[in-house]
């Protein structure tokens, strides 16, 4: 099967299957509940009965805006609530933090202190983190109940993904257990070696330039390998859910091999779900430019984009799932042929 060919099949699948991509942006929705909500009820408290309680329905105040940061800035919730976070590009304003893995090493030490000194540790469990860290069990089981309905070649019930979410979540919460820990070795160990080493090879330059070209050719690294790995442990969850293994380590083995032998095509298909993902973001932001976000029914008709352009998001990705699976029942089925071609007679 051609790159082109399982991205085409993935496609239509994930067309077969909106109403759990729904279900997926509404789980999200709720994920977000409790960050949002106490932020609004402390906004509606602090806005109540002043004189900025009808302006900012008319025109948005950006003073107003950071004043009222620094009045709640020992809110967690608050200091929590960065909307950049949520937009198209995150990685403007939080691209240094996602290139140095802060939520990979957070979490990897929460973990280590939790399971290995068996204690909590506080420092780690902010409002954002636990989200975040819930966000991480959810994505767990909805891989593992997209991978599972994708797998199947007969129509399946919404109550048949639920299921297979259910059934594969202990597996690939193993799964995602490996994947922190390499992903933990991998920004501790090499990255740290990389930004040590840049500080060491450009403190006699007087320019800014050269540690400037460092640092974004490490960026080019820390892309190229974050991406790689990604890869990697979605086919790792491919198998463990396609060939219904038990082991997460062996199937761990197996995803790796696959992936680094067919690297022409599992990474060319993850190319080009990527290049997809850059062109609905290129058009979000198109869009969002073209709204303007000074007066209230603007802003709410751009929070409905937002929301569809989640969804489209949360749709991508299902897309990621199904078109490597079928990449990936494809080249398998491929291999057995031959094998069955080449074995010897038993005339």
């Amino acid at each position: 099967m051609t790159i082109f060919a399982a991205f085409k099949q993935g496609m239509m699948q994930v067309s077969r299957t909106n109403r759990m991509v729904f279900f997926a942006w509404f789980v999200n929705v709720v994920i977000a509940m409790p960050l949002a909500l106490p932020v609004l009820s402390q906004l509606d408290g602090y806005l109540r009965g002043t004189v900025m309680d009808e302006t900012l329905v008319q025109h948005f105040d950006a003073a107003w805006a950071d004043s009222y940061r620094m009045d709640m800035e020992r809110s967690e919730f608050t200091r929590a609530l960065d909307y950049t976070i949520f937009g198209y590009a995150p990685f403007m304003t939080h691209f240094e933090m996602q290139m140095s893995g802060t939520f990979i090493r957070t979490l990897g030490n929460f973990l280590y202190d939790f399971f290995i000194r068996w204690e909590i540790n506080r420092a780690s469990t902010s409002l954002l983190f636990l989200l975040s860290l819930l966000y991480v069990c959810v994505n767990t089981f909805l891989s593992g109940a997209f991978i599972g309905v994708y797998a199947k070649e007969y129509p399946f019930s919404f109550t048949e993904f639920l299921t297979e979410g259910a059934r594969y979540f202990g597996k690939l919460f193993r799964v995602t257990l490996i994947a922190l820990i390499v992903y933990f070795l991998f920004f501790t160990v090499l990255i740290d070696w990389i930004n040590n080493s840049i500080v060491r090879w450009t403190q006699a330059e007087a320019s800014e330039t050269v540690p400037y070209a460092y640092y974004m050719l490490r960026n080019m690294i820390v892309l190229f390998c974050f991406a790689f790995l990604a890869m990697v442990f979605d086919y790792v969850r491919i198998r463990m859910v396609v060939d219904d293994r038990t082991s997460s380590l062996a199937a761990a083995g197996a995803g790796t091999k696959f992936a680094v032998i067919h690297a022409r095509s599992t990474y060319g298909l993850y190319l080009v779900l990527c290049v997809t993902g850059v062109i609905l973001i290129a058009v979000y932001a198109l869009i969002e430019k073209a709204i303007p976000q000074e007066t209230y029914w603007p802003l709410l008709f751009l929070f409905v984009v937002q929301q569809c352009y989640i969804f489209a998001r949360l749709w991508l990705k299902a897309g990621f799932y199904a078109s490597q699976t079928k990449l990936y029942q494809a080249i398998s089925f491929e291999q057995h042929l031959r094998s069955v071609a080449n074995a010897p007679s038993m005339t």
